[in-house]
């Protein structure tokens, strides 16, 4: 088969390197590697000459950070995934950023599935929003963070605390946002409960994850909140106690 895409890869750990180069080569007979490049340098001479369709990138290099190389570029015009040892808060980070990343020590169907994901997916034009999203995450408290969410019709770039709540529909969520937009996302209210734990998220009910600071008022009686917007919500019983401990904090 005619090898279609390439891949460079930027990793300064010559196992990790291999091993990646490896994985694909076995797993993806339509991807060439371009070339394997140890530091920051080199890379940058060679992302000004070559046009990669993606790269494999690793955060920490021995001449710098990952994040200084991108910025000297004058365009991103290829998909990126990062491999990182990062702590948890850069992760989250990733997450909200929706940027594809690995958490070394990595297995191979753990880049295969990423690498999938890159072909599934070569629209360069988002990779600039997602990355400035993540350089605004990496430096500010949880409430100023900027979540990507993407669907088939756009990618949308919000503030977390812009956030009302969100809805479970199924497999997907739907996202009430305070300027009264609502945006459906093909991910779980599970996934995003994890990922909004730490950012006065909770979850009061099997259906609903509620922003904390928007809360106006709680009705006791009928077990209901009033959000911002006017927007009622049910409380489960089994919220009720954590719920009101919150509330209670606050007074």
């Amino acid at each position: 088969m005619k090898k279609s895409m390439s891949c460079i890869i930027i990793e300064d750990d010559v196992s990790a390197a291999s091993m990646a180069q490896e994985i694909i080569t076995t797993n993806f007979n339509e991807i060439s590697i371009a070339s394997i490049i140890p530091d920051i340098q080199s890379a940058y001479i060679q992302l000004k000459q070559e046009q990669p369709d993606f790269v494999i990138l690793d955060v920490n290099l021995k001449d710098g950070n990952a994040f200084d190389l991108l910025k000297q570029l004058d365009a991103i015009n290829f998909k990126i995934i990062f491999t990182t040892s990062f702590d948890k808060y850069a992760v989250q980070a990733f997450k909200f950023s929706a940027l594809d990343y690995l958490l070394k020590p990595y297995i191979p169907s753990d880049l295969v599935t990423a690498v999938e994901k890159v072909i599934a997916d070569l629209d360069r034009t988002t990779q600039t929003n997602q990355l400035d999203a993540f350089y605004h995450n990496v430096n500010t408290s949880n409430i100023d963070k900027k979540l990507v969410l993407k669907n088939l019709d756009a990618i949308y770039v919000v503030l977390v605390n812009d956030v009302i709540y969100v809805e479970s529909d199924n497999n997907y969520s739907k996202f009430y946002l305070n300027d009264e937009r609502k945006i459906l996302v093909s991910k779980t209210l599970k996934t995003f409960e994890e990922q909004l734990k730490e950012s006065r998220f909770l979850r009061v009910h099997q259906r609903f994850l509620i922003n904390l600071d928007h809360i106006q008022a709680y009705h006791k009686k009928t077990d209901m909140l009033l959000l911002s917007g006017n927007r009622e919500i049910p409380v489960s019983q089994s919220k009720k106690a954590i719920l009101t401990r919150f509330l209670d904090q606050l007074s």
